[in-house]
Order: structure tokens, then C-alpha cells, then sequence
């Protein structure tokens, strides 16, 4: 039995979303995609309002000019169907506090769900919470999701949607926002999305956002890290350890035409070993904004010292700022999934990140919200919300270099 206090409530969220997980097996993509929403709080918060909107087009037409101009190189194993929207367009919802004064700050937040399902309803009830305690409208973009939509669709929502807040035409119905003033946030693939699309803009030589705050990032899509391979995740997590998230994979076959092109691509894609959609691979995370990383134990912890070194073939060799929270015991996104004081405590300590950061107006003063002078801060947190330094088992992934290298196991 652990020695911190978790409620009763937590562990019957943890078995609840087992249970639901068993079930999506021999269910169709589809199918799961709707019953999402019976197991995840889509409510609105009395505090908030939700406003839907639909982008104009000129903003993904100026996304695919960016987009095709960086990825000339990989176009050979890129899908051409993922410059084609449908459903009438790229849509979105602004979280607004009701009567909030306008702090002119802004989080763009990208949902989670391995990017085949998630939306922006399914995470209210955490953006919500964004919203009231960062003080500021937080904007969910509903980026494609695969296998329908192939590598960079996702990546061309995300920053149609950047370019939405920081070059609004009169149909936005509000001023531009300062990138100074923008907060990239994701949870999950959500993520490793919003990395991404940092990346993005520092290699397209365009204006960065203020900082980032991930939750249980997926920057691995390789699933190579050491937690994924360890039996030990599957008593702590609904994410199963067995070959990363592999038991997910028989809900991605939505059709067989999908799932054939996928495949296709996917040993076209490895074999040219492109790394636009994989933080982890990329020859540099310099340059970045400040990354508040928040993860939980079984899922260990995905910037590791690799965050800040490597940087020989790169052109981009200041290291980033990364604060790194492991949060004992707890599972995968567990903010979005419990109403526990822990929770709360890890969305008010990612908020205070994200005042702190878009209230900074001189970079050269910029400095650790931790008041420590380290390219990385990393700290432990228990259940009990107590805080102190990382203990030895968690050192590990600080030190792993094998980013990308799938061990041989017997399967």
C-alpha cells in the first residue's frame, strides 16, 4: 500500500477507465470516438462560456504555404491528402471566464487521444479550469485526426490555429495577440503536438510563444523510452506497458483503405527517418520557449538531458528552459481525470507557470520560476502535494541516449 493519500474516489476513476479501455478492442473507431464522451466530463463550468467558431479558410491556406515550404524534403512520404479539409472547414472553441477582465493572454491548448480521437468537448473539464485559474480565455482547436488525416494535418490545424490568434482578420472579432502572450498547452499527444509546433515556428524562423506546459507529453512516438517497456506501469496506469500503447492499435483500423495507406507510410517514413512529428528525434530543442514538463510515475518522464544537448548538427544550440514535475503514483493526464486535491494542485502550479510567463516583457530578465539558475529544474511531488528533489529511480531517463531504439523483445 502506497504511503501517500489518495482518495477512494481516484481509484475507482483508475478501474472505471480499465474497464472502459478492455472494451474498445472490437469496437470501431468510430464507436469509440462517440462513447467518449459517457466516461469523460464534457460539463461546462457554471464560471465559463464556451463559444464555438469556425476559422476562416486563409488561415490553413497560410499554414500549407508554411508547411510545404519546410517539409519539401519529406514530401516523398507524405501523404497528399492531408492539405484536403472536410467537414466544411477547421473549427474551434474559445473557454472564456465570465466577466473576467481582459489580461490579454491567451492558451492555446491541443487535446489529447493519441491523435485518433479527443476533441475539444471531451476536455472542458479541464480547460475550463484553465481558464479560472490562469485567468485568461483558453482556445481549443479541433485538429484532424488519423488514420483519415496523415501526417501534418495535425500539425497544419495547430498552427492555422497560432496564426488565428496572433493575426486575426476583422471576422475574429478581436485584437492580435502578442506572441509574448501565448501559451502553447497540451495534454498526451496533445502534447507532443504542441512541441511540435513550436519546432515548427523556431525552424520557419517565426515568432515563438511565451512558453509551454505539457501534460504527460507523448514527445516519443517511437515508444523507445524505458517506462514503456517496464511490466511494472500496467499496476499504476491505464496505459497498458506492453510494446508502448501497441494494444491501442486494433481501434486505429477504422477501414482497411486507412489502414493499408497508414501503413504504408509508416515504412516510408521510417526509412527516410524524418522527424517533423517526433519531438524527440529532432537534432535540437534549443531555442525553445520555457517548457513547464508535468508527468506522473509510471510514465516516467520524456525531456531528458537530450533536451539540451546534442546540438552538434543543429543550428539552434541554446538550451531550452525546462522545468520537469514527476508526480509520484499518480496516471497518465491525471488532472484532466480526478477531482483530487492533487489535481489541483498541478493545474494551479501549471497556471502560475503560464501568469508568470506572459507577464515577463524583457527576455533579458527573464528568469526560473523555481529562482534556480538551471537550463533544467527537476523535482518530485507526492500525492500529498509535498515537493523535493528527484529520487534515484526517476534519474534514469536523465540519462537515457537511446532515444528512438527500440529494444528486441520477444512479443
Amino acid at each position: 500500500m502506497s504511503q501517500y493519500s489518495l482518495s477512494p474516489q481516484y481509484y475507482e476513476t483508475l478501474k472505471q477507465i480499465r474497464k472502459n479501455i478492455e472494451t474498445f478492442d472490437d469496437i470501431p473507431l468510430e464507436e469509440v470516438r462517440r462513447s467518449f464522451k459517457n466516461f469523460i466530463p464534457t460539463t461546462i463550468s457554471d464560471y465559463c462560456i464556451v463559444d464555438e467558431v469556425k476559422l476562416d479558410e486563409k488561415y490553413v491556406i497560410k499554414s500549407k504555404e508554411y508547411l510545404v515550404d519546410k517539409l519539401k524534403v519529406y514530401e516523398d512520404v507524405i501523404d497528399e491528402k492531408w492539405q484536403c479539409l472536410d467537414n466544411n472547414g477547421l473549427f474551434g472553441e474559445w473557454i472564456k471566464v465570465k466577466d473576467m477582465k481582459d489580461t490579454r493572454r491567451v492558451v492555446l491548448y491541443l487535446f489529447w487521444g493519441g491523435y485518433c480521437m479527443g476533441s475539444p468537448e471531451v476536455s472542458r473539464s479541464l480547460t475550463c479550469k484553465i481558464a479560472e485559474t490562469a485567468e485568461c480565455p483558453v482556445f481549443v482547436i479541433n485538429y484532424r485526426l488519423s488514420p483519415e488525416h496523415q501526417f501534418p494535418a495535425q500539425l497544419c490545424d495547430a498552427l492555422a490555429a497560432y496564426l488565428y490568434l496572433t493575426n486575426p482578420g476583422p471576422e475574429a472579432g478581436f485584437e492580435p495577440f502578442n506572441p509574448k502572450q501565448i501559451i502553447f498547452s497540451g495534454s498526451s499527444a496533445g502534447g507532443g503536438l504542441a512541441v511540435a509546433t513550436a519546432l515548427f515556428l523556431r525552424d520557419a524562423d517565426l515568432p515563438l510563444p511565451s512558453g509551454l506546459v505539457l501534460w504527460s507529453a507523448w514527445l516519443d512516438l517511437t515508444s523507445s523510452m524505458p517506462s514503456n517497456w517496464d511490466p511494472e506501469m500496467d499496476k499504476t496506469d491505464y496505459l497498458p506497458a506492453e510494446l508502448g500503447i501497441s494494444k491501442f492499435k486494433l481501434v486505429v483500423s477504422m477501414s482497411t483503405e486507412f489502414h493499408e495507406q497508414a501503413k504504408f507510410l509508416e515504412e516510408k517514413i521510417k526509412q527516410k527517418k524524418t522527424k517533423s512529428g517526433r519531438p524527440m528525434l529532432a537534432e535540437s530543442l534549443g531555442n525553445l520557449p520555457p517548457i513547464l514538463c508535468v508527468t506522473s510515475d509510471p510514465n516516467k518522464f520524456q525531456v531528458p538531458k537530450y533536451a539540451t544537448m546534442n546540438f552538434a548538427n543543429s543550428l539552434f544550440k541554446n538550451p531550452t528552459e525546462v522545468i520537469l514535475e514527476v508526480y509520484d503514483e499518480l496516471f497518465h493526464c491525471f488532472q484532466r481525470m480526478i477531482p483530487d486535491k492533487i489535481s489541483e494542485f498541478s493545474i494551479k502550479r501549471s497556471c502560475d507557470f503560464i501568469k508568470h510567463q506572459t507577464l515577463i516583457s524583457d527576455e533579458s530578465d527573464r528568469k526560473s520560476l523555481q529562482g534556480i539558475n538551471k537550463t533544467i529544474t527537476a523535482i518530485a511531488i507526492s500525492p500529498n502535494c509535498e515537493i523535493r528533489e528527484l529520487d534515484e529511480k526517476y534519474l534514469e531517463c536523465l540519462n537515457w541516449e537511446n532515444i528512438g531504439v527500440v529494444p528486441e523483445v520477444e512479443v
